[in-house]
């Protein structure tokens, strides 16, 4: 059997070393960046749409292989050493997201577009992932 003594400065002691061991957790994590997607489909294609401003065209990066599609870039951290920070909320670093797509794609015909930091991408299906009306023969 083993016998604990505890006393109400070890208690708050113990406590103050696990609030401490938290908060260093929390604050030495990087930032993780994220950013609102929508999909829409309809029989012909997918559409993707992104926001992402503050970005130009030149530092985005679009990749699709093996059906998944990805986003990535980076947000340049912005400084002024002449001012005092009290808070900033600006992204900085960064960031990728992926979408798996099941259906098949043409891949050579895969378009994107940006407009006022809205990125569009046009993902057409291939003919085999497009709906086929069946007409039913009458005896």
């Amino acid at each position: 059997m083993t016998l604990y003594i505890r006393t109400p400065e070890m208690i708050a002691e113990s406590r103050r070393r696990m609030m401490r061991r938290m908060l260093e957790n929390t604050f030495n994590q990087e930032r993780v960046l994220s950013f609102p997607l929508e999909m829409k489909v309809n029989e012909n294609e997918y559409t993707l749409t992104a926001l992402l401003p503050g970005l130009s065209t030149d530092e985005i990066n679009i990749q699709f292989n093996n059906g998944t599609l990805s986003i990535d870039s980076e947000y340049q951290e912005i400084s002024d050493e002449k001012s005092e920070y009290l808070f900033s909320e600006m992204p900085a670093g960064k960031f990728s997201r992926s979408v798996e797509i099941n259906d098949p794609i043409v891949s050579e015909k895969i378009s994107a577009g940006m407009k006022d930091g809205v990125l569009t991408i046009h993902l057409p299906k291939a003919e085999e992932a497009k709906p086929k009306t069946i007409k039913i023969n009458a005896k």
